[in-house]
């Protein structure tokens, strides 16, 4: 598993308090030892016409990412888990799309990357 590969995962919601089965994007992965292995994800949703987060990528070559539905990365949403809770990889983002998810990581966490 590599940076700009698409998962699905339980995604936890912010509250913690339940996660709901989504593809996600892999933006990171981290080995901390033999037994350690973590994966940082940003949500994929379906969800494009409604509410709007910055950060939010509308993928333009979702059906080559092997994504059901018209989709967007919510790079405001991203969460550290272990790589066991990841049931499968679905595929993989386009060049395109992948420059778009390089530029609004740049901008969005502009303070900490300039």
């Amino acid at each position: 598993m590599t940076p700009g590969d698409i998962v699905l995962v339980h995604f936890p919601f912010t509250t913690l308090a339940v996660a709901k089965k989504r593809p996600a994007l892999v933006l990171v992965t981290t080995t901390l030892g033999k037994k350690v292995e973590l994966a940082t994800v940003a949500m994929i949703t379906s969800q494009v016409d409604g509410l709007s987060l910055s950060g939010d990528v509308v993928l333009l070559d979702w059906k080559a990412a092997n994504l059901v539905h018209p989709s967007l990365v919510r790079l405001a949403k991203i969460a550290t888990l272990e790589k066991s809770l990841i049931e499968k990889q679905l595929g993989a983002l386009a060049a395109a799309d992948r420059a778009a998810i390089r530029r609004a990581l740049k901008h969005l966490f502009r303070y900490w990357v300039e």
